[in-house]
């Protein structure tokens, strides 16, 4: 079985340990790279960790793949949240792998994609 493991995750928007104006109000952008244990290969992936009275103050309805929710933005609790994520997320091979996380997470190379 492949075990995915995270090599780097990091904001655009904040750098560890600096925090949003609002920790209990905010939407953060995220970006983490993702690779199998042991391998070479990696891929990017993007989620937004956005707090439940963000969601409220600013959204009628939204969906959920693509968003960490949290009660209070805390950078401990993101990166404990993303490795249950992987741990959950073992398959026969690493393409296997990327699609189950790309159920929660948002694949960088599924943002080009059309439907056919």
């Amino acid at each position: 079985m492949i075990q995915p493991e995270l090599r780097h995750i990091g904001s655009p928007n904040l750098e560890p340990p600096a925090l949003p104006p609002d920790p209990a109000d905010c939407a953060v952008q995220f970006s983490a790279l993702i690779g199998p244990r042991g391998g070479e290969e990696a891929a990017a992936f993007t989620f937004t960790v956005v707090t439940a009275a963000h969601l409220a103050r600013t959204l009628g309805h939204t969906w959920g793949r693509g968003y960490l929710i949290l009660d209070t933005f805390d950078w401990h609790i993101i990166v404990r949240a993303v490795a249950q994520l992987l741990a959950q997320c073992t398959a026969e091979t690493w393409p296997q792998v990327m699609l189950e996380l790309n159920k929660e997470l948002v694949w960088n190379s599924d943002r080009g994609r059309t439907e056919d």
